[in-house]
């Protein structure tokens, strides 16, 4: 496929999917998924066509492998539509399931079940647009919705000039559509107290399942999947652990978010029964994060944790506190951060990460107003340095990325969609926070549903979120990952109109 026809096909899928995200015609909405998701779907084709060969030259085969799959969204797809509520439940329990494959010739990890997911339901809402069936969508919140659309719109635009477009075509027709359109099928659901409490089941018991495997990895000292972290493993101090992740900051990154958003229902939790269960599992799920050993995921599970307090006691003390709590949190990443003997410089503490940070902002100030293009980081980061390495050179600081991939214009459409996804989460929010003055009686015991249920849920949601997003920073991966369009998705919809 050409690097032209790769570009079109990215400005083109990014449109029709912000078109789905922005209709409130349901038949529009139906008609930009479904596009949206063709067309990524033959962008990735046409970047691992080769890798095709072996199966394409048995055409019976081929033919056969093609129909089975759209057996299987057509199955997926009637499934739900005759079970409406089973969507949603699907997709939170596919976001973490990564099957490693080979693309245009280096290995990737890829959220096939995820994808799947995500297909059946374009299908079987399309299906009920086209027939008038079905239960009638919820709204998509626009200000946040369109933040998003013109991220990922200018994201396609500037692959045009990026140093790498495969690798900019492969972000779009593997993350950004998909999970946009993900976003489409999570916002307009009609979240009730009983489907947050599926969700947040669903969610915790895979969260146990990781961690209970992690904690054996650590015990038995044995890892699966990544023979560099096996290595990595065996001149460190310590045993890091992945479970059924490749990356341990992607399994550490997940078990935190799954215990801030379990501590926010602990902590309007008065049942003791209840109280005792969920600190069961949540003493588990930080056994699991703890031997993950990422920084950042531990970083991440305080800055949740810091937004409960705030949320739930006292905005004012948990401010007061916060600043001794940073500098307890960086003397102990100092003091216990290097790997060896010999790791006690910030570059060595950080994994490597501040000469990656360095190097991308001096991509930056080169070309300030535009960037590099996108998804050239790891290219022009060599270019610049001068690095021989096949190894993958990627910030692990999204804002710096978007700096020197995307320039100012970047930067400030990924700070508009920060400030569209705060303003829609915390819409209302003083109404049922105490922290914020509201009264304790605001929410009432989570045993007891209805809106009590809605107000936890919204508050575990921003804790969430802006866990994430601090662990972006320190180790990015923000629209490219599925928990942030996720966490907006429900958000957004249990957020009041404006």
């Amino acid at each position: 496929m050409s690097e032209a026809l790769q570009v079109v096909g990215c400005v083109a899928a990014t449109a029709a999917v912000s078109a789905a995200m922005l209709s409130g015609d349901r038949r529009l909405r139906a008609a930009g998924l479904v596009a949206a998701l063709a067309i990524a779907a033959a962008l990735v084709i046409g970047e691992g066509w080769d890798e095709l060969e072996p199966l394409r030259d048995r055409t019976a085969l081929f033919v056969a492998a093609i129909l089975a799959g759209a057996a299987l969204l057509g199955g997926l797809a009637t499934a739900l539509r005759r079970w409406p509520w089973l969507l949603p439940l699907l997709l939170v329990a596919a976001l973490p399931f990564r099957i490693p494959i080979d693309v245009d010739g280096s290995d990737a990890n890829l959220l096939l079940p995820l994808y799947v997911v995500i297909g059946g339901g374009a299908l079987a809402f399309a299906a009920d647009a086209v027939r008038g069936k079905g239960p009638e969508p919820g709204r998509i919140p626009r200000l946040l919705a369109g933040a998003l659309a013109a991220a990922i719109v200018l994201y396609a635009v500037q692959a045009s000039y990026s140093e790498d477009i495969g690798f900019a075509t492969r972000n779009v027709g593997f993350f950004l559509v998909p999970f946009a359109a993900m976003f489409v099928l999570l916002a307009q659901v009609r979240w009730s107290p009983r489907l947050l409490a599926g969700s947040l089941g669903v969610l915790a018991g895979e969260s146990l399942v990781f961690a209970l495997v992690g904690i054996g990895q650590h015990v038995v000292g044995e890892i699966f999947w990544n023979p560099v972290l096996e290595r990595s493993n065996d001149f460190h101090f310590y045993f890091r652990v992945n479970s059924l992740f490749w990356d341990p900051n992607i399994y550490g990154r997940y078990l935190a978010l799954a215990a801030v958003l379990l501590a926010a229902l602990l902590a309007w939790t008065r049942d003791p029964r209840r109280i005792a269960v969920l600190a069961a599992v949540l003493a588990v799920i930080f056994a699991g994060l703890a031997v993950s050993f990422s920084q950042t995921s531990l970083v991440t599970l305080l800055a949740g944790l810091t937004v409960i307090c705030a949320l739930r006691w006292s905005l004012r003390w948990t401010a007061i506190a916060l600043p001794f709590a940073i500098v307890a949190v960086l003397a102990a990443i100092l003091v216990l951060g290097g790997t060896s003997a010999a790791e006690d410089e910030a570059d060595e503490v950080s994994s490597g990460r501040s000469t990656l940070i360095e190097g991308g902002i001096d991509l930056a100030r080169a070309e300030p107003l535009i960037g590099h293009g996108s998804a050239s980081f790891p290219e022009a980061f060599r270019e610049q340095e001068d690095v021989r390495s096949n190894r993958p050179a990627i910030s692990h600081t999204e804002p710096v990325a978007v700096a020197a991939e995307q320039g100012a214009v970047g930067l400030v459409v990924y700070l508009g969609v920060l400030a569209a996804a705060f303003v829609t989460l915390l819409a209302g929010v003083r109404r049922i926070a105490p922290g914020l003055g509201a009264p304790a009686s605001a929410v009432a015991n989570p045993a007891e549903g209805g809106s009590s249920a809605t107000a936890i849920a919204r508050i575990a949601v921003i804790a969430a979120f802006a866990a994430l997003l601090v662990h972006t920073i320190g180790y990015a991966g923000y629209l490219t990952d599925p928990l942030t369009w996720a966490l907006l998705a429900i958000g957004g919809a249990l957020a009041p109109p404006r």
